[in-house]
């Protein structure tokens, strides 16, 4: 019997991309991908969320959120809210028990304040940098979890992976062996990488813009390395993804930004 009994995909939203600016050689037309947040359905702690996508408490501070948008150049309405979501599946916020984030970014925190009752979940430097280092990004402090909300950080996994062949550290998030977690920063600070290990499913947020980066003839532009949190990281991590996708076919990759699931 599976522990993960179901995956779902909510798009929370759209950001919108121009690939020559990314990529050497890549297309001058803007393209619209999607903000994807995932549910998974736990066969013991029920529907747990990795990410939450965009909401209206971005909007709180005009001011932050025009700066934000200068870039990132992000789309979304009330309809794309994972509330709304929700909503129309006729499930009550109060189903989500658990929150896993991949990064401090306003579209993983932004609906974080109107889910009611949950457990954050990731590793300890990102909850570090979600509670100590915030000051330079004020959008972010209004997407933040209320005070009551509890987080825990994860510990690390004993039991054979695929991914202690690439990775220094390999987390367990929920002390099962069903989610696995592992550092994919550079391009943010701390950036956490999801391995759903029945299904063979890595989400790897903001590590690359989506599937078609693993071609070798896609090579980041100057200025996109120069968004980075770190280049050097960012381009180590790149190549590691990439290691793990020729050596390992079976495993589906999936990004924040990614068309099909």
């Amino acid at each position: 019997m599976k522990k993960i009994e179901s995956i779902r995909r909510f798009i929370c939203g759209y950001e919108e991309y121009r690939l020559s600016e990314l990529y050497e050689g890549g297309s001058f037309r803007t393209e619209k991908l999607p903000i994807n947040v995932f549910m998974a359905e736990h066969r013991k702690f029920g529907n747990i969320l990795i990410n939450t996508g965009c909401s209206n408490m971005m909007k709180k501070n005009p001011i932050s959120y025009s700066k934000y948008l200068s870039k990132h150049k992000v789309s979304f309405d009330k309809r794309d809210m994972i509330t709304e979501h929700l909503a129309r599946d006729h499930m009550d916020p109060l189903c989500i028990k658990k929150v896993l984030l991949t990064h401090a970014n306003a579209e993983c925190c932004g609906a974080l304040p109107l889910l009611p009752k949950y457990e954050l979940l990731s590793t300890a430097q990102l909850l570090c940098v979600l509670k100590f280092d915030n000051d330079s990004d004020h959008i972010l402090k209004s997407t933040l979890p209320p005070d009551n909300i509890p987080m825990k950080a994860f510990n690390v996994f004993k039991g054979t992976s695929v991914l202690k062949k690439y990775f220094k550290f390999v987390y367990d998030v929920l002390g099962d062996g069903s989610i696995l977690a592992a550092d994919i920063s550079g391009a943010s600070n701390s950036m956490v990488g999801y391995f759903i290990t029945e299904e063979n499913i890595f989400f790897c947020a903001d590590a690359m813009t989506d599937e078609r980066c693993f071609g070798d003839s896609i090579k980041p532009t100057d200025k996109l390395l120069l968004m980075q949190y770190d280049s050097e990281d960012y381009m180590n991590v790149r190549n590691t993804l990439k290691n793990i996708h020729t050596e390992n076919p079976d495993i589906r990759f999936i990004f924040s930004h990614s068309k099909d699931f």
